[in-house]
């Protein structure tokens, strides 16, 4: 990026070396019309009784020579466009002490000063600083000289052409300056767009380090899930650890932006996998996790979660802060599908320092399926959580008769149109709890 920044000037005056060229033709131009407007002027002149008539014959006659010059030169290099660029000031000089030498300046010929604008607008566009500079002090010393020796006061008129110089100084270095700041903003716009792809095409694989496989079948419980990377925020999270007791399921969201989200994801997983080795209880569990993250957040951050464990027909859960969960129910033989919202139990770990976490038991029959989400999933539908939760819950009845893994993925495609990708990264997970081997065993033998 550096280098590409400190490359632009020079591409910049290459680019315009092209445009600087052009300034040759105009500068042909200029000549020609001023070998014309001096033969004319020598015409004018012809029965005065002064040599001013010759003095405008010298002139068209040196223009059109450098004209000449001009045209037989195919590629000019810096130093001969600085040369003729100086020849040009200096036949205006020539023409002006010629006046001043036939003692008519300043009654006649002093409108030759008037040369002077037109060749320093030429070195203008040709976008080099030093030449307008060289070429404006030129001028300006040249004509103070003469008309001193001419004895005529150069002072409004050496004002003119300083304040020219200085207009086409200025000209001729802004479009450079602007050329560079709008290519370095543009650099740097499609260098931090392509980092900013390469991120979000690199999260979604760094997810998977701690990310359960989509499809999770165990002997108590089957798992389907769904995982979208944000655009803006990433810190989604989402394990199924298989303790001792059963299966022990984690969902939450620690929030913020890009890979140092997805890093402290990852950091706050290592440390829930070292709690869940030796600590059994829902709340035992998220205290010695309040305590970590309490000690590294100071409080800036909380993580809102929601762990599950089942326990024959019965299900402990504690909600800290997440949003409620939703359990699905189709008792044997039943046409509908009922639904019940599991409430928030407790405040978000990391709130503070000591914190009580709540544990709650629910009834939870084989076959019984539980939806677990995150903001993420909404928020194109609305940014209000009491809508999107009940936005999340109609699409749960709506698409409650499919199984697992299609009211899974029904629930987060249909609450995200459009191909747009998600600011905030979003999880759905389906549960099902699974009938033991001699339950199936008996249902298939009635």
């Amino acid at each position: 990026m550096k280098q590409l920044k400190e490359s632009l000037p020079k591409q910049v005056d290459a680019a315009l070396e092209q445009w600087a060229r052009a300034a040759e033709g105009w500068a042909t131009a200029v000549r020609l019309i001023f070998a014309v407007a001096f033969a004319a002027s020598a015409a004018w002149m012809w029965s005065h009784y002064s040599n001013a008539k010759y003095i405008y014959l010298l002139l068209t006659a040196a223009w059109m020579v450098v004209m000449a010059i001009g045209l037989s030169v195919k590629r000019s290099s810096e130093s001969k466009v600085t040369a003729m660029t100086m020849i040009d000031l200096t036949i205006v000089h020539l023409g002006l002490a010629g006046f001043v030498q036939q003692e008519l300046f300043p009654k006649l010929g002093a409108g030759v000063y008037l040369c002077y604008f037109p060749l320093l607008a030429v070195a203008a566009n040709r976008y080099r600083v030093m030449l307008v500079m060289k070429a404006g002090l030129y001028a300006s010393a040249g004509y103070a000289a003469i008309s001193w020796w001419g004895g005529s006061p150069p002072w409004f008129r050496l004002a003119m052409l300083s304040a020219t110089t200085a207009v086409f100084v200025m000209g001729s270095r802004k479009p450079k300056d602007l050329v560079v700041n709008i290519a370095g903003k543009a650099v740097e716009e499609a260098y931090e767009l392509g980092a900013k792809r390469k991120e979000l095409e690199l999260i979604p694989q760094v997810h998977q380090l701690f990310l359960p496989p989509p499809i999770v079948d165990l002997p108590q419980i089957w798992s389907s899930s769904k995982h979208g990377a944000g655009a803006e925020t990433n810190g989604d999270y989402f394990h199924i650890f298989d303790t001792p007791r059963g299966p022990l399921l984690a969902v939450g969201d620690l929030g913020g932006a890009g890979f140092k989200a997805i890093s402290e994801v990852a950091e706050l997983h290592q440390q829930l996998g070292r709690v869940v080795s030796r600590e059994t209880s829902l709340p035992g569990i998220l205290e010695e996790l309040n305590t970590f993250v309490w000690e590294k957040y100071q409080g800036r951050r909380q993580f809102t979660c929601v762990l599950t464990r089942w326990e024959g027909e019965q299900m402990r859960y504690v909600n800290a802060g997440h949003l409620p969960m939703i359990q699905m129910s189709k008792p044997q033989g039943a046409q509908i599908v009922g639904h019940k919202q599991l409430p928030v139990t407790c405040g978000a770990v990391g709130m503070q320092a000591e914190a009580v976490f709540t544990e709650s038991v629910v009834s939870f029959p084989v076959r019984d399926q539980l939806v677990i989400y995150t903001d993420g999933v909404f928020a194109k539908l609305t940014g209000d959580r009491t809508k999107g939760v009940a936005e999340v819950e109609a699409l749960a009845e709506k698409f409650g008769g499919g199984e697992v893994t299609t009211l899974c993925h029904r629930i987060f495609d249909c609450a995200q149109p459009g191909f747009e990708p998600n600011k905030d990264d979003s999880t759905v997970v389906v549960i099902r709890r699974q009938p033991t081997a001699a339950a199936v065993a008996a249902e298939n033998k009635t």
